[in-house]
């Protein structure tokens, strides 16, 4: 074989031995980077910094600990308490959580996928590319134990521009049967409501006082005339229909 010969099948032999590097499984040798509240981390230097621990049966590296090592560590209690996080995945799917919530929840390695033990799976955000703090957004309207698939996002800006405004010994809001059945939540006679503030701060009601009950857009707050003023929940993220 002269050296042409040689230096072909030198070359060839390159190829495939690039070929199998990057297309192999382990072949691609970029790590993926996630971004926490403006600081990357890819998987190795998350483990090695925070370390894991065990949620649920689940081994991951604690959220809360991430996101407080960034600029977000040095606010006020009472501003980390009311800051809500918007949790990114590749395609898009995004999720927003409190907190409260964060400081439960552990990102796994496999499918680089959060978990919340409080949280429906529909928070199981896979792929994971960013967690940033956001301004207060959309209501979400969960069914407990179920896939996202029945449950709904809906703004307050949404709502009161759709659903017509009543007042009700003196607070003037949309009707949550209303919100309910505008988000496709019915057949609720039976059914308990958990209502959940940014601050973690929760009230259970049933139907009955859901029937009064109203979503006032000022503070983003609800009211419920046969209750207490511990009833009032400002800033609501959430309300879980069990």
């Amino acid at each position: 074989m002269g050296k042409i010969g040689i230096i072909a099948v030198i070359a060839v032999v390159a190829v495939v031995v690039l070929a199998m590097v990057f297309l192999l499984p382990g072949g691609d040798t970029e790590a993926t980077t996630m971004t926490f509240n403006g600081m990357d981390y890819t998987w190795e230097e998350l483990e090695t910094e925070f370390g894991t621990e065990n949620v649920d049966g689940n081994t991951g590296v604690p959220l809360g600990d991430i996101i407080e090592a960034s600029n977000f560590g040095d606010l006020p209690s009472d501003d980390q308490n009311k800051t809500l996080f918007r949790v990114m995945a590749d395609d898009g799917w995004q999720k927003n959580v409190s907190w409260i919530d964060l400081q439960s929840g552990i990102l796994i390695e496999e499918d680089r996928m959060t978990f919340f033990p409080d949280l429906p799976s529909a928070y199981k955000v896979s792929n994971l590319v960013s967690i940033e703090d956001i301004p207060l957004g959309p209501l979400a309207i969960i069914k407990a134990d179920s896939s996202w698939g029945s449950s709904a996002e809906v703004t307050w800006d949404e709502l009161f521009d759709e659903l017509d405004e009543i007042t009700i010994q003196g607070d003037s809001g949309v009707a949550l049967v209303d919100v309910l059945e505008y988000a496709g939540f019915t057949d609720l006679e039976n059914a308990t409501f958990i209502i959940e503030g940014v601050d973690g701060y929760s009230k259970s009601v049933n139907w009955t006082s859901i029937q009064t009950g109203l979503l006032i857009e000022v503070n983003h707050m609800s009211s419920f005339p046969d209750l207490t003023g511990q009833y009032k929940i400002r800033n609501i993220i959430r309300i879980t229909v069990e």
